[in-house]
């Protein structure tokens, strides 16, 4: 048996802008190391205590990232036993179905593993140990998820309460949380029993294709005809649009997780991860330096992310976000980070798709 790692990397990302745009997305860029994002994903599993236990990667994106994935791909020497490429995105249930379909029909036996591109894991080791242990339960039937350790009574996260205990850290799931007002978020910290749901699934294909008939049968359909309809460039699988674009979109855990008997979730893991989604978090998590090095002068605590060649100097302020691109430059306040986004709306109402 082994581990299929599906790598979910179609997102936009507009809270990174101006660094993630519609040409790169920030999975595809360098943030925290000298890699990208997607990089450091793929080569979480390649790593010699890795060995045998994890598949060449199934890969599912934008069709018009094809091109930019197979080059990061190489610059690591890795390569995908399928790049699943989809006209348009239509949330983790049809991503599912897909790879799914996939693993049951070239792996018999496989196990799958949908993960995101852009989560942070700054103890990578004791992720895929986590992973190698939560396979057993995974084996025996159970869609498992992986339960982030909570470390603060965190509103931005969704949550999932612990069960009946299955095996070791793996437990039945008794409750999936949406995310939490403050109060409530301090109680699930208390408590003890709930941990941030970081979107992580590990399956038996045909487990999962069986409770997709069962709960979304209407998805596994229509997923299933736009695999099979797909036209095909070597490992590159183009999804029918038109097909494709009759997909229900929703998530795996409204599709699947919430409904179904068979979710497990194995909790607490404490493997140092971050989603990375604002340019405040990304401060806290990067090892990565700017070339040339900013110019620092009586200021404190600033993220700075420069394109190489571009010199950044602040004088004079603190808490600030300052990320240079060339002909975009965005400076914030560190409290501001999640508003981000709404720029990129603005960008898109005055019709200057040139800076998206």
């Amino acid at each position: 048996m082994r581990i299929h790692p599906v790598i979910m990397c179609g997102g936009a990302g507009t809270r990174l802008w101006p660094a993630s745009d519609k040409a790169r997305p920030k999975q595809f860029h360098s943030l925290v190391s000298d890699k990208s994002v997607f990089q450091e994903t793929v080569l979480r599993f390649r790593t010699p205590d890795c060995e045998g236990a994890f598949a060449e990667p199934i890969i599912i994106s934008n069709a018009a990232y094809a091109d930019l994935i197979e080059a990061q791909l190489a610059e690591i020497g890795a390569e995908a036993s399928a790049i699943l490429l989809e006209p348009m995105g239509k949330n983790t249930a049809a991503v599912a179905a897909i790879a799914a379909r996939v693993i049951a029909g070239r792996f018999p036996g496989g196990l799958g593993l949908l993960v995101p591109s852009d989560h942070y894991i700054g103890r990578p080791t004791a992720f895929t140990d986590a992973i190698r242990t939560a396979a057993a339960t995974a084996q025996a039937g159970y869609i498992t998820t992986f339960g982030i350790a909570a470390s603060r009574p965190e509103t931005g996260f969704g949550y999932i309460q612990a069960g009946a205990p299955l095996s070791g850290p793996v437990s039945r799931v008794a409750a999936f949380k949406e995310k939490p007002d403050l109060a409530t978020a301090a109680s699930y910290l208390a408590s003890g029993q709930y941990s941030w749901n970081a979107g992580i699934f590990l399956f038996d294909a045909d487990t999962l294709l069986a409770e997709l008939g069962a709960f979304a049968p209407d998805i596994l359909e229509t997923s299933s005809r736009a695999l099979n309809a797909a036209r095909t460039e070597g490992t590159r699988f183009f999804l029918d649009p038109d097909i494709f674009a009759t997909i229900r979109s929703t998530s795996i855990d409204y599709a699947i997780m919430e409904q179904t008997d068979r979710a497990a979730v194995y909790a607490p893991l404490e493997c140092a991860w971050s989603d990375i989604g604002t340019w405040t978090v990304i401060g806290d998590v990067s090892a990565r330096t700017n070339s040339p090095e900013p110019i620092i002068i009586s200021a404190c605590e600033c993220v700075v992310h420069a394109a190489d060649g571009i010199l950044v100097a602040l004088v004079g302020v603190e808490d600030l976000v300052v990320v240079a691109d060339g002909k975009r430059v965005l400076v914030a306040s560190k409290d501001s980070a999640q508003d981000v986004g709404k720029v990129v709306q603005i960008l898109k109402d005055r019709g200057l798709d040139r800076y998206l």
